[in-house]
């Protein structure tokens, strides 16, 4: 018995030192394969399939000569069905954009990419958002004076007219009449009734609305600027007539889309996006 005791201790021991000693070892490698690490679409990548024209036969094109200008063109196109070839219908004219350029913002092409050297548009930042954005709504002082009907949706501006500018407001990134919208959880919103008449007709950019988040920027605008070498806090602005052709022009059952980039971006982005040559 006192052998067999012996035996077993030692059969144990002997077991203990080889777990103890094997998993101390590499495993074993084989040899003609190299390891991969698991690929991930760069951010390029996922805008390239965005697909953000997919169901637009309308679209409005805004191209900056790079990320930092103040300046750029702005040229309207149109298409018979989704996927079809565009055509002008509005030749390029200048635009300005916001005083510190672009930032990528929050549309229809996803959420501010990460890219080296480029942020992502945050309120108060003076840059207007790069990307693909639905154009959901007009406004106006006096739709009729137009002297047409839209073909957008139209909110009448009057002295009570704000969008929302405060980030943890429940109405942020909205246009609203403080007398209808009941008590008010902001502060400081920007004044639609101005008295220098830059909003006075305009079309509001579905930047940063689905969802909303906070402090991502807002009330992003198509309006009149105040020269051709002044720049916005991050909305885009054109002479005072070329606002009224938009108005004219674009109609919400052809779905509109503002793509706005600057133009090393059109040419990465251009091909996979199916972008029309602004003046070709």
């Amino acid at each position: 018995m006192r052998r067999k005791g012996i035996a077993a201790v030692a059969v144990v021991i002997l077991v203990l030192f080889c777990l103890v000693s094997c998993a101390g070892k590499p495993a074993p490698v084989r040899t003609g394969v190299a390891p991969r690490a698991p690929s991930e679409p760069d951010a390029l990548s996922l805008l390239a399939r965005a697909d953000p024209l997919a169901g637009s036969r309308q679209l409005v094109l805004v191209v900056t000569p790079d990320w930092g200008s103040i300046t750029g063109r702005m040229a309207v196109f149109e298409r018979d069905a989704p996927g079809g070839p565009w055509r002008r219908v509005l030749a390029s004219f200048p635009v300005t954009v916001g005083r510190t350029g672009l930032a990528f913002g929050r549309g229809l092409h996803g959420d501010g990419p990460s890219l080296s050297g480029v942020p992502a548009k945050r309120e108060g930042d003076g840059k207007a958002p790069a990307g693909a954005f639905a154009l959901t709504m007009g406004f106006s002082y006096d739709p009729k004076s137009l002297g047409f009907a839209p073909k957008l949706p139209m909110h009448h501006v009057t002295a009570d007219t704000v969008c929302v500018e405060t980030p943890d407001s429940r109405r942020y990134n909205a246009i609203l009449d403080e007398a209808t919208a009941g008590p008010p959880d902001w502060v400081s919103p920007d004044r639609m009734l101005r008295p220098d008449g830059l909003y006075k007709n305009g079309v509001f950019v579905a930047h940063n609305t689905s969802p909303v988040v906070p402090g991502a920027g807002s009330c992003i605008f198509l309006h009149s600027w105040r020269g051709p070498d002044s720049p916005t806090a991050g909305c885009t602005a054109m002479e005072p007539g070329r606002v009224v052709e938009l108005l004219r022009v674009l109609d919400a059952a052809k779905n509109p889309v503002m793509v706005q980039l600057p133009r090393a971006m059109v040419g990465r982005l251009g091909p996979d996006w199916g972008l029309p040559d602004m003046d070709g």
